[in-house]
């Protein structure tokens, strides 16, 4: 049986029966399906966690490196994850300049009772110390005060970087030496997620599995991953991996269902359907929808 829950983002939706908004056309709309039922074979297909947003191009990872040509190829020669990655690695050095001279005196922002869906604490194991740019769809003040040059570069990716949702994050990423973060997939489909390296170990196993693949990070030259996919992350050196996570808008949602998909976590925090950091609410608010309802 299919359930659907199904709201307005905007106060002005059209209007019928004397005015009255009618559930079946509103202006901006989003709606979210309980079923139909999923199937799951043994290949790795993306899997998130919270919700799906059909008709999307899916690969686990979007870049390849060519060594002999020093390109980072990029699947589909997709336009918008060309610039951003072009853009990124054209400032990497000034990006890690300034990472380098300011973190050390800076503490972690890492916190695993409220960061969403990082906070589970099983997820990782040692140390992954956190500087945030974008932590749920929000800027961070600190960040833009210490890393000033980094925020401008970050900055001129809009629209293209993933803000206005619980699920929205940029940060440097600073893995310890055996560390490592454990198999899981996101909670939605509809982003993907940067890394840009800025500095990888030299010495023992480092890498990242999406999907059924391993790679190695390349310093300087961005990978691009679908975060949809199951992928686990594992430093077992004795030096500190680094890196730039940038959360970016997947090409194919265009602007208008980008606005639509903002309005409609905003709206539903807004009714304590979904708490700040995206997580389901246990009680039941406004309109008879019941909170289990928004979830798949």
């Amino acid at each position: 049986i299919e359930q659907r829950s199904r709201f307005s983002s905007t106060s002005n939706d059209k209007s019928t029966n004397n005015g009255n908004a009618t559930d079946e056309n509103p202006s901006i709309m989003s709606t979210v399906l309980q079923g139909p039922s999923l199937l799951y074979t043994s290949l790795h297909r993306p899997s998130p966690s919270l919700m799906m947003m059909p008709g999307l191009r899916s690969l686990p990872v979007w870049t390849s490196y060519d060594a002999k040509s020093n390109t980072n190829r990029i699947a589909y020669q997709d336009p918008t994850v060309t610039k951003i990655v072009q853009h990124l690695q054209s400032q990497v050095m000034e990006i890690r300049d300034e990472y380098l001279s300011a973190s050390s005196s800076l503490d972690s922002d890492y916190d695993e009772s409220s960061r969403g869906e990082h906070s589970d604490s099983s997820l990782h194991t040692g140390t992954w110390d956190w500087h945030s740019y974008l932590l749920q769809g929000r800027t961070q003040p600190d960040f833009c005060l210490h890393f000033p040059n980094t925020t401008r570069i970050l900055g001129e990716l809009q629209p293209d970087i993933f803000m206005g949702t619980p699920f929205g994050f940029c940060f440097f990423s600073k893995l310890a030496p055996e560390s490592t973060i454990q198999a899981h997939t996101s909670p939605i489909n509809f982003r993907l997620r940067v890394h840009l390296p800025l500095v990888v170990p030299s010495d023992g196993d480092v890498g990242i599995r999406v999907g059924p693949t391993k790679h190695k990070w390349i310093t300087d030259q961005a990978l691009v991953l679908d975060d949809s996919y199951e992928h686990e992350v594992w430093n077992h050196s004795k030096e500190e991996r680094i890196l730039l996570l940038v959360d970016i808008w997947h090409p194919d949602v265009r602007m208008q269902e980008r606005e639509e998909i903002i309005n409609m976590f905003q709206h539903a925090q807004e009714q304590g359907w979904l708490g700040k950091d995206g997580q389901q609410q246990n009680k039941e608010k406004g309109d008879g929808l019941k909170s289990e309802h928004f979830l798949i």
